[in-house]
């Protein structure tokens, strides 16, 4: 073939791949096809822009929140409005990042299934997936997790607060001006056991854990309510609420991965941490456990290793070992390690305080039943471990 005839051959393929995409919406605009409508303007959402390939078929460009280091976690979460009862694909495009969660489906927004493998095809390299939408006249939600926003923790917070067992307050406010709150039970102790959660927007398992783990903290149990007379807790269920409303994959607002910011404390979700913790030492109070709700791709406790003892003593793996027999369909592991990396929570905890701080990290995948039933047995055991100790 002459130069001439490959030129005008490949310039007519170019022409017809043009003219079989339809129109590109931008995030926040309605994606529109015959047969179904995209939407992203919701919190938690994130979509990206929304190439329209055919009546069935459109294609997403997901995009971190920022050009910062980020690592691989693209969430993606959209509300599809049928208008026939027919199938569609969507394909997600990752710029950035690979296909890690699988795709979860609601028709309610509240309750969540994982989708049927067959509806979900990922691209050969990872860095795509393409998403067969179910049969359906009514609309309905798909996302890479369940969709937990600040609304849900202000809906959820009320529920402790009503049980009599845990005071609300506003610690303070994100970047974006977002409520922060502080849940606190027995202000009046000495000893306090301090919980965080949802640093990172994504990490959804590890907040399913969070919520049981704090419900069993604040249950009517014997155990729970001995615990209390003894002990004050902390706990700051959501430290990135604008990294969730907005659907980041990592930072908050200001390009920053908040688990790396302890110490530093550039970032106004860290400082009130900061502001806290100082509040805490100047009424003469002391945090004895520090415990950080994450997800990553299994179960596991990041803990210090033995070249960095904590005060009690052996205590992080005497409560593991104890709860080990409890616990059924939840396999975990418990991995030591040192604590120079700057900025995380649980080494800057330690160091300040030399308590046993751990990472609580949460498969994404992990059953939810059994991050619940796991999450209660771990209270459960830590209540009872720190009723034993003397803490002078």
């Amino acid at each position: 073939m002459s130069i001439r005839r490959f030129l005008l051959a490949t310039t007519i393929v170019l022409l017809a791949s043009c003219a079989a995409t339809g129109p590109t919406f931008q995030s926040g605009q309605t994606c529109e096809t015959a047969s179904l409508s995209i939407v992203d303007g919701f919190a938690g959402a994130r979509r990206g822009r929304c190439t329209v390939l055919a009546d069935d078929h459109v294609r997403l460009t997901n995009l971190p929140e920022d050009a910062g280091y980020i690592n691989d976690s693209p969430w993606y979460a959209m509300k599809v409005v049928p208008k026939t009862q027919t199938a569609a694909k969507i394909t997600i495009n990752y710029r950035g990042g690979h296909h890690r969660y699988q795709p979860k489906i609601s028709t309610d927004g509240v309750h969540w299934s994982v989708l049927n493998e067959a509806a979900v095809e990922v691209g050969r390299n990872g860095k795509s997936v393409t998403i067969t939408t179910p049969t359906s006249a009514a609309p309905f939600w798909i996302a890479a997790q369940e969709i937990l926003t600040p609304a849900i923790y202000d809906a959820w917070m009320k529920t402790m607060v009503a049980s009599g067992n845990a005071a609300m307050s506003v610690l303070g406010e994100s970047r974006n001006r977002q409520p922060i709150s502080l849940l606190t039970s027995n202000s009046d102790a000495k000893d306090v056991l301090f919980l965080v959660g949802r640093q990172h927007p994504p990490e959804v398992s590890g907040a399913i854990a969070f919520l049981a783990f704090y419900e069993t903290l604040m249950g009517d149990s014997e155990l729970a309510n001995t615990f209390r007379d003894r002990f004050g807790i902390l706990a700051i269920p959501m430290m990135n609420p604008d990294g969730v409303i907005g659907g980041n994959w990592r930072h908050n607002l200001g390009g920053t991965d908040l688990n790396r910011d302890w110490g530093p404390f550039e970032q106004p979700e860290t400082q009130l941490v900061r502001d806290l913790l100082n509040r805490v030492d100047a009424g003469d109070k002391h945090i004895r456990v520090f415990l950080d709700f994450h997800s990553t791709q299994r179960n596991v406790f990041y803990t210090q290793n033995t070249d960095h003892p904590s005060t009690p003593p052996n205590f992080t793996r005497t409560w593991l070992d104890n709860a080990k027999p409890r616990i059924e369909n939840y396999e975990y592991a418990n991995q030591p390690g040192g604590v120079a990396r700057v900025g995380v929570s649980k080494n800057y905890m330690y160091k300040r305080y030399g308590i046993p701080s751990l990472t609580y990290e949460v498969g994404d995948e992990t059953e939810r039943q059994a991050i619940r039933s796991s999450a209660a047995v771990f209270a459960e055991e830590l209540m009872k471990l720190m009723l034993l100790q003397s803490f002078e």
